[in-house]
């Protein structure tokens, strides 16, 4: 009876604990789009850089926000069950991984980063980092569904 109380508040604490993670990445993600906004309004008013310039920034900031919200969904998924998957942290993986790439990228169009002959191993690197992420989500797409990945109730109540 107390090891089953233990757990429950330890259970209970957990959710508490990703419920305001959650909120804090979600208030995150809505500064850094309300910083994209003021990013995306110089690039079209023109503030004294270039329009390359700006759109590093935007796409940096737009980028950013869209890992804070695939983390953000990551903790929705394991609030709403006891099962934590890997394909969303393969997804912010990702994310990041191609942010970084537009933004040397684009740092090289501006003018603004270094020659392209220094950044043409990281960018190597990087590709075959995007393509080991997207292998591990298409072998994880086609795996067969566990009993476990369908359970949708408390981890306290076991499979249903």
């Amino acid at each position: 009876m107390f090891v089953r109380r233990a757990v429950l508040w330890l259970v209970w604490g957990e959710r508490v604990v990703f419920f305001a993670i959650g909120v804090l990445l979600f208030l995150a993600a809505i500064t850094l789009l309300k910083d994209s906004a003021v990013v995306l309004l110089k690039m079209y008013v023109g503030g004294g850089l270039p329009a390359t310039a700006y759109g590093s920034q935007f796409l940096d900031v737009v980028l950013l926000v869209l890992i804070f919200v695939e983390l953000a969904y990551t903790v929705i998924l394991s609030l709403r069950g006891s099962v934590l998957l890997a394909e969303p942290f393969l997804i912010v993986g990702l994310s990041a991984v191609i942010r970084r790439m537009l933004v040397i990228t684009v740092d090289e169009v501006g003018g603004h980063g270094s020659p392209v002959a220094n950044n043409i191993p990281e960018l190597a690197i990087l590709m075959g980092i995007v393509l080991v992420f997207v292998g591990s989500i298409v072998i994880l797409r086609h795996q067969p569904k566990t009993e476990t990945e369908f359970r949708d109730g408390d981890p306290l109540e076991g499979p249903a």
